[in-house]
C-alpha cells in the first residue's frame, strides 16, 4: 500500500505495482517527484516520499480520501466530516501530517495539499486548509506524501510537509467503479460510492487526449441512539460530575435556577446533578444529556468531476486544458436548542413555588415591551431546551473548483512547466429545522402562550395548540453562512543541466508564482435571531491579497556517492512583508545496499486572510465551564443558578489584529526551522528498509489564547474574563445583554454571570516536534502458493512541546489530552498480502498509542483495527473485492472528552460503525 518511491528510466515501482509513462515517453523521460522541481531520469532522492496506490486501496474497501488520510500514519488530523456535527465547519476534512495544529487548534493549517503540484483554494470558512473532500478520486493515479518541510519549493503552509494528488494521465478506454459497505449492526452509516473514468486519444499516435472522470459517494448517517458507547454524556467513572457531559440547559427549564421538575427532573433527556460531596450531594440541578439527540456521523453526499483534453503541438511540447469541480452536500443533526427568556408572574406557566423579581431592567435589551411602564414588573428569567421545537438540523454545501491551462515540454536539454488559472471555494450553512427566531420566542414566552416547563411524556411537550403553533411559526428555513474563497494563478519553472561534476551533471530547475488571493465570510441578518447557532450576525469578514514569488533548486552530485540540493525561495505577501526560506539536502550512498539521507530548511506559515481581517465575533466554547466566582469548586454561590454558572458553556469573543482595528502587520508568520536525517537500507532483492529521525521548531504560533487555558488559571487570566454587568454598562463596545443568553440571569449585586472570555488572534508561543518515521517494505520471490508482501509505516514522536503564550511554559502533549486533543507517541499501518494469480488477498492493522485524557485521569486504551479485503481479477478487465473493516467489531476506547459535540469516545480519531462489510467490482473496456 505505501511504498519509497524509487523511479528508474521510464518506469515507476509505487507499492508492489508498476505504471507506465506515456509511449511517446519511454527513451528515459524524465520526471518530477513532490518535493523537487528538477526533473530527472533517476528520482530517487533524499526526500522522504511516500507515494500510496489509490487502486489498491479502493480494494480493500476505502471510498474517501478521508479515509485514505486516516490509514497515512505520520496523518494526525483532527478534523474530519464528523466535526460538522455541532460545528461550522462547511462538513470539510483536513490532512494534518505531525499533528501540528492538534492541540493548540484545530485546523490543519500546516499541510499543503496540492492537486497535480498545484494549489486549490482552501475551504472558504477559516481559508486554513484545502477541504480532502473536493480531490475527485476517481481521476486519482496516486498520492506522494513527502514528510519534510518544503517552503523552500512551494512556499507557505508547507510547514510539515506536503501531500500531493497526482492525477492520471493519457489515459484511454472506459472504466466504471462501484463500492458498498454496510455495517453489520445495520442500515445506519452504510456507504455507497461510484466512479467512471474515460478517455480517447493518444498523445504518441493521435496528438491528442481527453480524459474525463466521475466520483460519487454517499453515506447515510449514524445517530448517537445507533451506538451505545457513544448514546449518552454521562461519562463517569472519573468524571462523577455529569456536568462535564451534559448541559445546564434542560427541558423542562428553570426560571431564575428554580427546578419546577427537582429533584427527579424529567429522565432520561433531564437529569437530576448533585452538588460536590463538599455540599452533601444534595440536588443542585436538573442537566439534560443532549447526547441522545445527537448524530455521530453526518449524511454526507459528495460528487466530484474532472476533465482534461491535451494535445500534442510538437512532439516535445504539450497543451492541455483541465477543469474539475467538486460538490458536496451535508446535513447533521443536534439537540434542540437550549435558550434564555423573560417570563412575566402572571403567565399560566409560572412555576408554583416559584420566586419574582423586577426584570425591568432586562426587559428593552431582549426587545420586548413593558406592561407596566413607570412601575415595577415582576418575573424571571427562564433557562430551558426548545424540546417542542425539535432537534436541530443543519446543512452544508460547498462546492470547490479549478480551471486551468498548462503548457509542458522540453527545448532541447531545457524542460519547462508552466500554467495559468484560477481556483475557488464556496460554502454556504443553512438551518433546515429545530432553528427558531428567538424574538419571537421570546415574545411568546413573555406573552404566556408558549410553556418552558413541560416534560418530554406530555402530549406535544406540554404545549398548548397556541404555543404549537406560535413554535412552528418561529421555525427558520434559511442560509446562515457564506463563504467564499478564490485564488488567480500564474506559474512557470524550467529544469535543465549546467555543467558536470565528478559525480554527474549538476541539475538546476527556476521557477515563478504569482497568487492572487481573495476571501469573504458573511454571516447572513438572520443569525442574529438564531442565538443556539453561536454565530454573532457581525462577524463578517473579507479581504485580499497578492503573492509572487521566485525560487531556485539544485542538484549536484559532487561525487559518484554524495548528491547535495539546495533550494531557495523568496515570497513577497502585499500585506505583511518579504520572506526568504533555504532547503539543503544530501543523500551519500556507499554502496547500492545502503544510503544516509538527510536535509535541514527553514519555512513559514502566511497568516490567513481570515485570520487578519475577521471582525469582533461571539461564539461558544467548546467545552463546559464552572465560572470560577460563581461556582467555585462546582458548587453555585448563593443566590446563583447552578444551571447559569455551573457545567455551561461560554461565549467567547474573537478578532483578527484588521477586525479590532490595529493593522495587518501586526499579525506575524509562523516561522519554522526543521531537519532531518535518515538511513535506508536494501540488504536483499525487494526488501526496503527507512528510518528517519526528524526535528521541527515553530516559532509565532498563531491561535487565540485557548479557552482550556484561561479557565485552567481564572487568577492569571482574570482580565479575559468580561461580565453581564460591564455590558450592561454599556463599557463594550457592539455586544449588548440581547445579544449574551446568560446576562437574561444578571441581579445587580447577587448574580453576574460571565458574558464572554476575550480570545483574540495573536502570536502565541513556540512549539518543538522531533520524532521518527519508519518504513519497512518486503515482497517475496514468486513461490509455488503465489508471492507474499509486507509493508508497514510508523511514527514515533520523541518530543512535542508547545506554549500557549510567548515565553510561558512549555506544555508536553505526547500522549495527553492538552488544550483540544491529545498527541499519539506511535501510529502505525501493518500489512501482510499474498498474491496468487488472479487472487490477492490482505490483512492490515491500523493502530495508535494510549493517551492519558481530558481529566486528567482517565486513559483512552490503545485503539486496533484489523481490515481484511480480497479481490479476483481472472477476467480481463473485472476486478472484483470483498473486504471486512474492523474486524473484530471493536469499539473506540472510551473517552471523557468534551471537546467534541459527541460523547464518549473520540470521533476524530475513531470509527463508530463497528465491524463493516465491503464489497466493490470495476470493470475496464478495452
Amino acid at each position: 500500500m505505501f511504498k519509497r518511491t524509487k523511479v528508474a528510466l521510464a518506469t515507476a515501482l509505487v507499492a508492489g505495482g508498476a505504471f507506465q509513462l506515456p509511449a511517446m515517453a519511454q527513451e528515459a523521460q524524465r520526471i518530477e517527484i513532490t518535493g523537487s522541481a528538477i526533473k530527472r531520469v533517476d528520482a530517487e532522492t533524499a526526500l522522504p516520499v511516500t507515494v500510496i496506490n489509490i487502486q489498491e486501496l479502493q480494494r480493500q474497501g476505502v471510498v474517501t480520501v478521508e479515509q485514505v488520510m486516516q490509514r497515512l500514519a505520520s496523518n494526525q488530523a483532527n478534523f474530519g466530516r464528523s466535526a460538522s456535527i455541532g460545528g461550522t465547519t462547511g462538513g470539510k476534512a483536513e490532512a494534518d501530517l505531525r499533528g501540528l495544529s492538534g492541540p493548540l487548534g484545530t485546523n490543519a493549517n500546516k499541510t499543503l495539499v496540492l492537486l497535480n503540484g498545484r494549489r486549490l483554494a482552501n475551504h472558504s470558512f477559516d481559508a486554513a486548509a484545502v477541504d480532502l473532500n473536493a480531490i475527485p478520486l476517481a481521476a486519482v493515479q496516486r498520492i506522494e506524501v513527502l514528510r519534510d518541510g518544503a517552503s523552500a519549493l512551494y512556499g507557505t503552509d508547507a510547514i510539515g510537509g506536503v501531500i500531493n494528488f497526482v492525477l492520471r494521465r493519457d489515459f484511454s478506454g472506459l472504466e466504471l467503479s462501484a463500492q458498498y459497505q454496510r455495517p453489520e449492526a445495520g442500515k445506519a452509516g452504510e456507504m455507497y460510492r461510484a466512479g467512471v473514468v474515460g478517455g480517447f486519444g493518444s498523445l504518441s499516435e493521435n496528438r491528442f487526449n481527453v480524459l474525463a472522470a466521475f466520483d460519487y459517494n454517499k453515506q447515510k448517517v449514524l445517530a448517537a441512539v445507533d451506538r451505545k458507547f457513544g448514546s449518552t454524556g454521562i461519562l463517569g467513572p472519573t468524571r462523577n460530575d455529569i456536568s462535564a457531559g451534559t448541559s445546564g440547559t434542560a427541558f423542562p427549564g428553570d426560571l431564575d435556577g428554580f427546578e419546577p421538575s427537582g429533584p427527579n427532573c424529567d429522565p432520561p433527556f433531564s437529569i437530576p446533578r448533585n452538588t460536590t460531596p463538599s455540599n452533601g450531594g444534595a440536588f443542585g440541578s436538573c442537566r439534560y444529556d443532549f447526547t441522545r439527540s445527537i448524530d455521530l456521523i453526518p449524511e454526507n453526499e459528495q460528487t466530484t468531476g474532472l476533465i482534461r483534453g491535451t494535445f500534442a503541438l510538437a512532439p516535445s511540447h504539450t497543451l492541455a486544458a483541465e477543469f474539475m469541480r467538486s460538490l458536496t452536500k451535508g446535513t447533521s443533526r443536534v439537540a434542540p436548542a437550549p435558550t434564555s427568556s423573560l417570563m412575566l408572574a402572571t403567565s399560566p406557566f409560572f412555576p408554583a413555588g416559584a420566586t419574582s423579581r423586577d426584570i425591568d431592567f432586562l426587559i428593552p435589551s431582549f426587545g420586548l415591551t413593558d406592561p407596566n411602564p413607570g412601575g415595577p414588573t415582576l418575573g424571571g428569567g427562564v433557562n430551558w431546551r426548545q424540546v417542542p421545537a425539535g432537534k436541530r438540523t443543519s446543512g452544508d454545501e460547498t462546492t470547490t473548483s479549478r480551471a486551468m491551462v498548462e503548457a509542458e515540454g522540453t527545448f532541447g536539454s531545457i524542460d519547462y512547466k508552466a500554467a495559468v488559472g484560477q481556483s475557488k471555494n464556496k460554502s454556504t450553512a443553512s438551518v433546515k429545522r429545530g432553528y427558531v427566531n428567538d424574538q419571537m420566542v421570546r415574545n411568546a414566552v413573555f406573552g404566556g402562550v408558549i410553556n418552558p416547563f413541560g416534560t418530554h411524556a406530555a402530549a406535544n411537550f406540554g404545549q398548548t395548540a397556541a404555543g404549537v403553533s406560535a413554535i412552528e411559526a418561529a421555525q427558520v428555513v434559511a442560509d446562515t453562512l457564506i463563504g467564499k474563497s478564490t485564488v488567480d494563478f500564474v506559474d512557470a519553472r524550467l529544469s535543465m543541466d549546467l555543467f558536470k561534476l565528478p559525480g554527474g551533471s549538476v541539475a538546476a530547475a527556476f521557477g515563478f508564482e504569482r497568487r492572487n488571493e481573495k476571501s469573504s465570510f458573511e454571516a447572513t441578518p438572520i443569525t442574529a435571531q438564531l442565538g443556539s447557532l453561536g454565530i454573532d450576525s457581525e462577524s463578517d469578514t473579507s479581504g485580499r491579497r497578492n503573492v509572487t514569488a521566485v525560487f531556485a533548486e539544485f542538484s549536484l552530485p559532487v561525487i559518484k556517492t554524495l548528491d547535495l540540493t539546495l533550494a531557495v525561495r523568496y515570497d513577497r505577501y502585499s500585506d505583511f512583508g518579504n520572506t526568504t526560506n533555504p532547503k539543503i539536502g544530501f543523500k551519500f550512498q556507499p554502496f547500492a545496499e545502503f544510503a544516509v539521507r538527510g536535509s535541514a530548511n527553514k519555512g513559514f506559515r502566511a497568516p490567513t486572510l481570515y485570520e487578519i481581517y475577521q471582525p469582533q465575533s461571539l461564539s461558544f466554547t467548546s467545552d463546559n465551564y464552572d465560572d470560577p466566582l460563581l461556582c467555585p469548586g462546582g458548587n453555585a454561590a448563593p443566590g446563583t443558578s447552578a444551571g447559569v454558572v455551573c457545567g455551561q458553556q461560554v461565549l467567547q469573543r474573537t478578532a483578527g489584529p484588521a477586525g479590532a482595528g490595529r493593522p495587518a502587520s501586526s499579525l506575524e508568520p509562523e516561522k519554522s526551522s526543521s531537519y532531518s536525517v535518515g538511513l535506508v537500507f536494501e540488504p536483499i532483492a525487494n526488501l526496503n528498509v527507512t528510518v528517519d529521525y526528524w526535528s521541527l521548531k515553530i516559532k509565532n504560533l498563531i491561535n487565540g489564547l485557548p479557552e482550556q487555558t484561561i479557565f485552567g488559571d481564572p487568577a492569571k487570566y482574570a482580565a479575559k474574563f468580561v461580565r453581564c454587568s460591564t455590558v450592561a454598562a454599556g463599557s463594550v463596545p457592539g455586544v449588548t445583554i440581547g445579544m449574551v443568553d446568560a446576562c437574561v440571569n444578571l441581579i445587580p449585586g447577587v448574580q453576574d454571570p460571565i458574558a464572554f472570555i476575550d480570545t483574540p488572534v495573536e502570536n502565541l508561543g513556540e512549539m518543538l516536534a522531533n520524532g521518527i518515521d519508519l518504513s519497512v517494505n518486503w515482497k517475496s520471490r514468486p513461490t509455488g502458493f503465489g508471492v507474499v508482501s509486507v509493508g508497514m509505516e510508523g511514527t514515533y514522536f520523541t518530543k512535542y512541546q508547545y506554549q500557549r503564550e510567548r515565553a510561558g511554559a512549555q506544555v508536553n502533549a505526547i500522549g495527553a489530552y492538552t488544550d483540544n486533543a491529545p498527541v499519539f507517541r506511535w501510529q502505525h499501518v501493518l500489512q501482510l498480502g499474498l498474491e496468487t494469480g488472479a487472487w490477492n488477498a490482505t490483512v492490515a492493522q491500523r493502530y495508535k498509542s494510549q493517551y492519558l485524557d481530558q481529566d486528567a485521569i482517565n486513559v483512552v486504551g490503545a485503539y486496533e483495527l484489523y481490515d481484511a479485503s480480497l479481490s479476483y481479477s481472472g477476467v480481463k478487465g473485472l476486478t472484483v473485492s470483498l473486504g471486512v473493516k474492523n474486524l473484530a467489531d471493536r469499539d473506540p476506547p472510551r473517552s471523557v472528552q468534551a471537546t467534541t459535540f459527541q460523547r464518549g469516545y473520540d470521533p476524530r480519531f475513531t470509527d463508530p460503525l463497528g465491524r463493516t462489510f465491503t464489497v466493490g467490482a470495476s470493470y475496464k473496456f478495452f
